[in-house]
Formats: structure tokens, sequence, C-alpha cells
């Protein structure tokens, strides 16, 4: 014991913390069940089939991704390439939408090492949309090892950039999405249905001469999202076409 403290200080300062703890406890069990948030803060069905001189071909939602989340989360997802252009780059745009539980969103680095992607690095890009406001989004660049179509080893290099869409609200960090959620369940008993936006390609110019290097790949995405964001994130849209949702 440090000198000069009683016995009485450490009862008192114990006391303290066992009834602040059960004084939460009993906050908790007393308020009402946290309401589920009905507005969200993407359109799902609003994926357009060509953006600019891109065209849309859909992609299935895997059957492991519907075993691991919970039955009512939302997808939708596309891949968009020019099929007119030499260089046909392709680009994958997948949304998922949250339901009542809370895991249906998640952070995205953990699946993406357990389907053998190997981050090589992670920072924060800003993207500034048409409508002069800026997104925060995380930009991952990774590798796999797999082979070519005559079975030689090869690398395969991406990027993936992603954020976090709730009513409102944008956040590319996991933690980030965790505490505003918790402070509305808090403050306002409402579970925020959050969507997790995804839009990655790979970096053809490893294996093609005419193909886009890194920087080139990631300049492509993020004017992907300047131009596609406006369809499905709500906050982005024109007011008449918001009214009509």
């Amino acid at each position: 014991m440090s000198s000069g403290q009683s016995p009485r200080v450490d009862y008192l300062k114990s006391g303290f913390v066992l009834g602040l703890t059960l004084l939460t406890a009993l906050v908790c069990w007393l308020a009402p069940e946290p309401k589920m948030g009905g507005d969200a803060g993407v359109v799902m069905d609003n994926l357009p089939y060509h953006i600019g001189p891109l065209y849309a071909f859909s992609e299935p939602v895997s059957d492991i991704e519907r075993y691991i989340l919970p039955a009512d989360t939302t997808y939708t997802r596309k891949t968009y390439g020019d099929p007119s252009a030499s260089r046909n780059e392709r680009i994958l745009c997948s949304i998922i939408l949250s339901g009542k539980e809370r895991r249906s969103i998640h952070r995205p680095e953990r699946c993406l090492l357990g389907q053998g992607w190997r981050i090589n690095s992670s920072h924060t890009e800003t993207v500034t949309l048409a409508s002069g406001r800026t997104l925060k989004v995380t930009a991952l660049l990774m590798e796999r090892p797999t082979t070519t179509p005559d079975g030689r080893p090869f690398t395969l290099r991406s990027y993936f950039l992603y954020w976090f869409v709730g009513k409102g609200v944008t956040t590319p960090f996991q933690f980030e999405r965790v505490l505003m959620t918790n402070w509305d369940m808090l403050m306002h008993r409402v579970n925020q249905r959050w969507a997790y936006v995804i839009v990655s390609a790979n970096i053809t110019g490893d294996w093609r001469p005419d193909g886009n290097g890194p920087d080139e790949t990631l300049d492509m995405l993020k004017q992907f999202i300047r131009d596609s964001a406006p369809s499905y994130m709500i906050s982005e849209m024109p007011e008449s076409q918001t009214a009509a949702q």
C-alpha cells in the first residue's frame, strides 16, 4: 500500500467502481430493446447497368457468403467493363446491407486473408464526389499466388477499396463504425443499418504490356466511385431522385 493511503480510501474506490458497473447494467436491463434503423444510406437495387462506356455483368453471391452471414443480409454485386475497348479493364462493385444482426457487416481484411490474399499496404484515399463532398475510403493493395492458364506460377495483385455507409454518414474505418453504432444504440436506442461498399480491380499491367499499373488502377477505381456513387448513395442523389425513394 502506498504511504499515506488508508484502507478506507481503497474500499471507497472499489465501491464506486462496483456501483457504477451495477448502475450501467441496470440501465441496460431497463432500457427498451434497440430499434432496427429502418432507413439505410444506400438503395440496393440502384447499381446501374452502365456507367459511361462501362457495362454491367451480374455477379453471383457465393454460397459460403450466404452461409456465413445472417439470412436477412441483402446483397447486390456487378462487374463493369467495356467490351469494345482494347484494354478491357474489369471493376467489381459490391454492396452488402445489414439486417437485424450487426455481424452482417465486419472488418473486410478478415475475409480477404481467409480467401488467400496478403495485404501489402493499407491507407486512406479521399474521393471528391460530383456533389463537391469528399468521401474517405480504405485502399488495400493485395496479392495472392495463382497460376497462368498454362500452369505457370503467378502473383496476382489487386486494389480493393471499401467504406461503410449509414444513414447520413460514411466512414472508412471499422472501429469508427462500431463507435457510432454503439453511440446510436446507447443514446437513441437505434441499431444503425449499415452498408459496406466494395470497389476492386486487378492490376492488369502485371501480365499485359498495355494493362494498368498500380497508380492507374487506383485512379480508375476512384473515378468509378465518383461516377457511380450518385446512383446508390442516397446522400449523393439529386433531391428529385431522393424524394422518389
